[in-house]
């Protein structure tokens, strides 16, 4: 019978695994989701200067 204790041991075992990857993929994640903000955040910056331009 498995105990809580091996449980957590095996977790710790498996996410020292798989820390290296995931980091390299969260920045990758990281760096599109600051490219996409970026054009909506111009986006909106346009027409909101369309908007004070024909007002």
């Amino acid at each position: 019978m498995e105990t809580q204790i091996d449980k957590l041991k095996q977790g710790k075992k498996s996410k020292e695994k798989k820390t290296q990857p995931e980091q390299e993929e969260l920045k990758g994640t990281f760096a599109a989701v600051l490219i996409v903000g970026g054009i909506i955040l111009v986006g909106w910056l346009g027409v909101f200067g369309l908007f004070l331009e024909r007002a």
